[in-house]
């Protein structure tokens, strides 16, 4: 693929090498290339990103034990800067990901080999026991950045994924929830209704933002509604047979502003209506649009 300016001149240039089993081999997306390693299985076993002087940027390892894939990420020199542990179930769909980070402190002297030491010993034993339950250690969770949790029905669906943090302010080494993704689908396996939600923090406070969206059948958004604390906004689309949309109507703050705007079959704006509501003071305002059909 190429890309060219304004002027019609060349200025980036997109190209992709296949090996004999169809997977991409070399990628060179403008200034950098990366280059990509697969095993007798055809699963991937490393990621080179290398610049434009053929200098290697940073690469990524992977590693396969059982159930579980080990991402590492080295920089330029080949340290270990952070590494995903995630396990699959059955299906091949992660049921877990735990996210690790060097973090930023340089080990002196006899600090060196004991930090690098806790470090890769904290990523070899946390894991699951054979039932599957969650290994406590003792170790250090310095090292530990977030982990995400995947839950699926018995047709194979994702109806959660949640999101934990460590918590580096706590005396106690704890993961803390911060959010998570939750789907709903009908009798005939469609998704009808997406959840998420995240914790934020505020300076003192922690703000819990809600999104909502209410799908049609089709996978339509049909109604969606937002609450970041101190907004809260919920919008409704309505569409004909087509699936065109034929009007749109949005509440914020319960009645604070209210806009509702329809449209013809060719998706033309034909009325607008504006509602505000602030200290007791209302406002009104509709709009008529003038269409010329040819």
């Amino acid at each position: 693929m190429e890309a060219f300016n304004s002027e019609g001149i060349l200025h980036r240039r997109n190209e992709r090498w296949y090996n004999e089993n169809n997977k991409i081999e070399k990628e060179k997306l403008g200034f950098e290339t990366f280059c990509y390693q697969y095993g007798e299985d055809q699963r991937l076993l490393s990621i080179k990103k290398f610049d434009s002087e053929n200098n290697i940027e940073n690469s990524i390892k992977y590693s396969y034990v059982e159930d579980y894939e080990y991402r590492k990420f080295f920089n330029s020199s080949g340290i270990l800067l952070s590494l995903y542990i995630t396990r699959f179930n059955d299906a091949k769909k992660p049921l877990r990901t735990i996210y690790f980070e060097k973090p930023d402190h340089d080990f002196a002297g006899a600090e060196e080999s004991e930090g690098y030491k806790e470090f890769f010993e904290m990523m070899k034993i946390f894991g699951f026991d054979v039932d599957g339950n969650k290994v406590d250690t003792k170790i250090s969770m310095r090292f530990l950045v977030e982990e995400i949790v995947f839950e699926y029905d018995q047709f194979g669906n994702m109806i959660s994924e949640e999101k934990y943090d460590y918590d580096r302010e706590s005396v106690a080494d704890k993961l803390v929830f911060r959010g998570g993704d939750y789907n709903y689908y009908n009798e005939n396996n469609l998704l009808i209704k997406y959840h998420s939600f995240e914790i934020k923090t505020d300076w003192d406070d922690e703000l819990c933002c809600l999104y909502d969206y209410v799908l049609d059948e089709k996978g339509v958004i049909i109604e969606k509604s937002t609450d970041s604390g101190f907004n809260k906004v919920m919008e409704k689309f309505n569409y004909n047979s087509e699936g065109t949309l034929i009007s749109y109507i949005e509440n914020r703050n319960d009645g604070e502003e209210i806009k509702e705007i329809l449209y013809d079959d060719f998706s033309n704006k034909v009325s607008e209506i504006a509602e505000s509501n602030f200290d007791g003071e209302y406002e009104k305002e509709s709009t008529e649009y003038e269409i010329e059909y040819y």
